[in-house]
């Protein structure tokens, strides 16, 4: 390892007067002698606002953070006519290393033009160099994620580039959990795949420094088998090799069916069988999970990557990547096509492909007995079950046929995500192995989130969730019914976001993982380093995944399968519906689960002592006599008057409930709220109020629901027997404890978390 830059210079260079400059220097800036700089000029503007400090290495630009939690302040430097004379103009920007991030640059390059990015916090006086094109160098250059700058040079010819020196993680984890980023480009397009060994070298050692133990990369079968049976590892091989020598380890994706992975000479083959849409009657590149013939493929790429992978000591686990549009468990939704050209693609009913309807067809001779029972319950007239294609069922009026569409349509994907755990556990028997459980619950997409959690747990398997936001109650409504399966269930549990994130998403995100026992998070690496204050939560907080648990939960709501398949509002409102806008309401008032319908016919309500129903008046007869008779030994229902009355069967039948309304509960006990349930805040208060009242919760989440806080605070009472707070918002945030050992007042920052 290279000794630091300010060894290898005279002492005159650095704290003396000005030194003759190299005849390769074009123009320079420095911070100790700034009315000296050459053809550069340091500017100040209202997003750049910056001072010249003395350390103990010289002086060095402090930058103001940026006003806002999504960006970086930059430092922005102007170019003086004619400097730029060479053809190669070479970028060297001098630092003092402390803190951690990654350095950006406007222009931007390719990640191969560009060494020593990484801020790892090793004291050092370091340097970031960037190789420009002279055309591609334009009058002002901006220089980003750096807080101690010494100097900038252009120059005509390279300078010495020094390797970035591998320092001690910042956070010391002691628990066997995977903390999963990216630093290989994502392999996704052929640039990507170029790109990648410089992605690997310019990250890697900031991966390492922040105390992630993986690194996750896309392994498309188009780069693997370019010839039929011929596989060639060479590439992953390399990319391996490099996180070993960084002490990291391995996370691929393996994606085979996804229109973007596909090899050429499988896609002009006769096997190339794509999901169309019923909307329209297009195409997507997409494989479609109806052709039975894709199964030897995705089979056979899963045996050949065990084989040459299972017993890598850098492997710490798969994720699996068996449909949809980046290899989720899912219908398409959005993404490219084959070589990533632009396809059809969209949110709809991806069963109009000549495989589906036998699919179908048989789904309903396994439900009902002869065709006159399917026409009675759809008020059909087929004449048999062979005349029974797919439809949108949108366009149905019978409750009964919209269901059964709706959960065929999901199984089938469900069925499909479960021969790849099979397969893949076969090929790796000894590997963690997750799901990639995409979308947020509408029909369309196809993801349930049950039957994901109960596939995965029969081959000891986990569940990577693929949707949280930067927004704490977006990421709990929209990922509670897959957390609240998996722990049910007794699958793994890991989340990733959907994209961006700053501070907010990074700290919401922590904080749903390790409260609800995850032992898998994954962050894009640029949700941490593209603003200016991520990194430094990640570092002050990462180790809560250390003190994961599971909830202590009494409280669940009714998850309404059938009431989804029934009504498209979760597609075209997203998670505007009315079951998410009352899910977040009463979030802001308790921690709950939710209660799947599977989950329900299962056993699971015996865990919980309330069940609130939100929204959705239409569920199955067998689950609704499931609440009844846990209401009759002693549970406690509360529930909404909706516009359609109380809670009643897909076929209409009110009977359970309407006892309920009579009094008739057994030991249980039904509760009422005779308001409009939307506001939704006014019924979540009232839920609230009601829960105040029972006696036998647990001690810790009574105390938690007499605590006192400022607007923007939620909890989580832990099996650690701890409770969990997060301000989520732009203000501190103030608690008061409840109970005998409740203590002082809590005061926690802006978006960050406290743990008592």
């Amino acid at each position: 390892m290279l000794d630091t830059l300010s060894s290898l210079i005279p002492v005159v260079m650095l704290f003396g007067a000005v030194a003759a400059a190299p005849a390769a220097e074009l123009a320079v800036w420095e911070a100790r002698l700034p009315a000296q700089s050459r053809g550069l000029t340091l500017q100040k503007s209202p997003d750049s606002v910056w001072r010249i400090e003395t350390t103990a290495n010289g002086a060095v630009v402090r930058l103001k953070p940026a006003d806002n939690w999504f960006t970086r302040a930059p430092y922005v430097f102007a170019i003086a006519d004619g400097v730029a004379t060479s053809p190669v103009v070479w970028l060297s920007v001098e630092f003092l290393d402390q803190g951690y991030g990654l350095i950006g640059i406007s222009p931007s390059v390719h990640e191969r033009d560009q060494w020593g990015i990484a801020r790892v916090n090793s004291g050092q006086v370091r340097k970031a160099v960037f190789r420009y094109d002279r055309a591609a160098l334009s009058n002002t250059v901006r220089v980003e994620g750096l807080d101690y700058l010494r100097a900038v040079r252009l120059l005509s010819e390279q300078p010495v580039i020094e390797p970035v020196p591998l320092v001690k993680p910042a956070i010391d984890f002691k628990s066997n959990t995977q903390r999963v980023t990216t630093a290989a480009g994502e392999e996704l397009s052929p640039d990507h795949v170029k790109d990648a060994p410089a992605h690997l070298r310019n990250r890697l050692p900031l991966v390492r420094a922040l105390g992630f133990n993986g690194v996750e990369s896309y392994v498309k079968w188009g780069l693997i088998e370019r010839e039929p049976g011929v596989f060639d590892w060479s590439f992953y091989d390399s990319v391996v090799d490099e996180l070993e020598r960084h002490g990291v380890k391995w996370f691929p994706m393996l994606v085979v069916g996804s229109g973007y992975a596909l090899p050429k000479w499988f896609f002009d083959s006769k096997d190339n069988v794509r999901f169309k849409c019923l909307e329209h009657g297009l195409e997507d590149d997409t494989q479609s999970i109806f052709y039975p013939a894709q199964a030897k493929y995705a089979q056979r790429f899963l045996i050949e990557f065990g084989k040459h992978y299972g017993n890598r000591k850098g492997l710490l686990g798969i994720r699996l990547g068996p449909s949809g549009d980046y290899g989720e468990a899912q219908y398409p939704a959005k993404g490219p096509g084959f070589g990533f050209r632009s396809a059809h693609n969209h949110i709809g009913y991806w069963a109009g492909d000549e495989y589906a309807p036998r699919s179908l067809q048989t789904f309903l001779r396994g439900v009902y007995p002869d065709v006159s029972r399917l026409n009675k319950a759809w008020e059909s007239q087929y004449g048999s079950f062979d005349e029974v294609k797919p439809f949108l069922p949108y366009l149905t009026e019978n409750r009964r046929k919209r269901v059964d569409f709706g959960t065929w349509y999901m199984d089938e994907m469900s069925k499909w995500c479960e021969k790849w755990a099979i397969w893949s556990r076969e090929a790796l028997p000894n590997a963690v192995i997750h799901q990639s459980s995409g979308g947020w619950g509408p029909v369309e997409i196809g993801t349930d989130y049950s039957y994901q959690a109960k596939s995965m747990s029969k081959v000891k398997g986990g569940m990577r969730l693929t949707n949280e936001s930067d927004n704490f109650p977006d990421n709990f409504t929209i990922t509670r019914m897959a957390s609240s399966a998996a722990r049910y269930y007794g699958a793994a549990l890991g989340y990733e976001p959907g994209g961006y994130a700053s501070k907010r998403g990074v700290m919401a995100r922590l904080f749903n993982a390790f409260t609800t026992n995850a032992e898998h998070l994954f962050y894009y690496l640029f949700n941490l380093t593209d603003n200016d204050y991520a990194v430094e939560a990640w570092i002050k907080y990462g180790n809560l995944m250390d003190q994961r648990s599971r909830p202590v939960i009494e409280v669940a709501t009714l998850y309404p399968d059938a009431s989804i398949k029934l009504n498209d509002e979760l597609v075209r409102y997203r998670w505007g519906s009315n079951y998410f806008q009352m899910a977040r309401a009463l979030r802001v008032e308790t921690d709950y689960d939710y209660a799947g319908e599977q989950m329900v016919l299962d056993g699971a309500l015996d865990k919980y002592k309330v069940l609130v129903f939100l929204w959705g008046p239409y569920t199955e007869k067998a689950v609704l006599e499931r609440i009844d008779a846990w209401v009759r030994k002693g549970g406690t229902v509360i529930m909404p008057r909706q516009h359609r009355g109380y809670m009643q069967t897909v076929e209409g039948d009110g009977s359970i409930t309407g006892r309920w309304i009579g009094g008739q509960t057994g030991k249980g006990k039904v509760i009422v709220y005779h308001g409009d349930a939307i506001p939704a805040e006014f019924y979540a208060e009232f839920v609230a109020d009601e829960l105040r009242k029972m006696p036998d919760l647990h001690p810790g989440i009574k105390d938690a629901l007499r605590m006192t806080r400022t607007p923007g605070v939620y909890w989580s009472v832990l099996e650690s027997g701890k409770i969990a707070m997060l301000n989520f918002s732009n203000h501190p945030g103030t608690i008061r404890l409840a109970g005998a050992k409740a203590g002082a007042p809590v005061t926690i920052p802006p978006y960050e978390i406290a743990l008592r």
